[in-house]
């Protein structure tokens, strides 16, 4: 059935039909308008860009430390800073100036508008908003960080990542716009439904390549890992399945919608415990006092706060009342006094620099090997109790026995034995020798010697 136009109408559009040079001014009018608002936007975005950039590297933060790597983000030349923050600044000020851009947009349009088209614009533009900050907040604090965090995990012990400014803000912009984008697509639906362009029945039989266009979207958009793409196919499918149900609201379609989304609400909880207790290859489990970190190939100790766990390469040190209980993935309990520290090299290679500690070893086929400064220990089980001085180190099998290596020789301290580790012999009063010596010299028969 042909629509055909009323007088009313007809009226209504030869009122504000407009000549074709008077469309173009208007239209140059509004452009100038909405690039201004972006300049003035981007000149305030730079005077903060250190802010912003503090701000947009909190899922890079929190990844990072939940594996127990460095923070900071890296650049490889002089210039790469620069335009890094350029567009840092470029697409936030776009972010800050989108909704003056679509009110100089709504201004061009709408003069070739019915007033009922424009009702529904001036419904769609601030819902289509909501849906894009929706789309970008749902990235920022679930998919990005818990992403990063998946792809740094799966990298394993002696890999040291290097992460620059310039890819982190581009990957960081690219998720947050997609899926800004992709959370508009029940009102997409929604206006081809409505303009009979798609009936609902249509969506409901393309279902399934639905699905599949999803992923592949998905597989675009993302990094190459499984995690990321189901993580961002996850909610396309549950906003698709809420299009049709916007397009059509049936009984069943709310059911079998509620079904999806409890079930990606159990799915979500389920990775979110996964990742979060997923931490690196040490954890922490008591901590008391003073207690700082240094990150491999670094040189300014950090204050321990929220971290709870670390990859090998970390140095822990503990303060004059600071102490720390913690273990690694390799079945090793470590308990550090006050003014400890100790380097872990690797999962069963450590290095405890001075103070006491007391380490559990679980029984295994290769050994834990304790560097100090007087010597080498040995352990495949038992409990150890090390106290690592200048010139000496006190080893005792509390359980288990160990072997000891110092000066090139080899000995084996039993269960409840102590032994006394030292390079260059025993320590002793030197003063006493030299006033012996001095003493023996000034015999008279002391010439003999001569």
């Amino acid at each position: 059935m042909e629509k055909t136009v009323t007088e009313e109408q007809t009226n209504e559009i030869e009122s504000i039909r407009m000549p074709l040079g008077t469309h173009l001014e208007e239209l140059r009018r509004r452009v100038i308008y909405s690039v201004i608002a972006i300049i003035f936007c981007f000149i305030i975005c730079w005077f903060f860009k250190i802010q912003i950039l503090d701000t947009a590297k909190r899922p890079h933060k929190f990844a990072m430390e939940k594996v127990g790597l460095p923070t900071e983000l890296q650049v490889l030349s002089y210039q790469e800073g620069f335009y890094a923050y350029m567009k840092l600044c470029f697409i936030t000020s776009v972010f800050l100036a989108y909704p003056f851009v679509i009110y100089q947009i709504w201004r061009f349009v709408s003069v070739g508008l019915y007033k009922k088209e424009q009702r529904y614009v001036l419904l769609f533009l601030p819902v289509s908003y909501a849906a894009f900050v929706v789309g970008g907040l749902f990235g920022y604090f679930l998919l990005i960080p818990f992403g990063l965090q998946f792809l740094i995990g799966i990298l394993g012990p002696g890999i040291q990542p290097i992460i620059t400014m310039k890819d982190y803000v581009s990957f960081v912009f690219m998720l947050t716009v997609a899926l800004g984008l992709v959370f508009q697509l029940p009102l997409v639906m929604l206006l081809l439904s409505k303009i009979g362009f798609v009936t609902p029945d249509k969506f409901i039989a393309w279902r399934k390549y639905a699905i599949l266009v999803i992923f592949i979207i998905a597989a675009i958009v993302t990094p190459p890992d499984p995690f990321t793409q189901t993580m961002t196919a996850a909610p396309m499918i549950v906003l698709y399945e809420l299009g049709v149900l916007i397009a059509r609201p049936t009984r069943k379609g709310f059911t079998f919608l509620g079904v999806i989304i409890g079930g990606g609400a159990l799915l979500l909880i389920a990775v979110y415990f996964y990742v979060t207790h997923k931490g690196g290859e040490i954890t922490l489990a008591q901590t008391q006092g003073e207690i700082q970190f240094l990150y491999p190939e670094s040189k300014d100790w950090k204050e321990l706060a929220n971290h709870t766990s670390f990859r090998n390469g970390i140095t822990l040190k503990t303060g004059s009342e600071g102490k720390i209980a913690l273990s690694t993935k390799k079945g090793i309990h470590v308990s550090m006094d006050a003014n400890t520290e100790v380097h872990f090299a690797d999962p069963l290679k450590m290095r405890l620099k001075s103070g006491q500690a007391l380490i559990s070893v679980e029984e295994s086929e290769e050994p834990l090997e304790i560097d100090t400064p007087n010597g080498r220990i040995r352990a495949n089980r038992g409990v150890l109790n090390i106290q690592a001085r200048d010139f000496i180190t006190i080893v005792t099998a509390v359980k288990g026995d160990a072997t000891l290596l110092a000066e090139g020789e080899e000995k084996k301290l039993l269960e409840g034995r102590q032994h006394k580790m030292s390079i260059g012999g025993e320590p002793v009063d030197i003063g006493s020798i030299i006033n012996w010596s001095e003493g023996v010299l000034t015999k008279p028969d002391a010439k003999s010697i001569k």
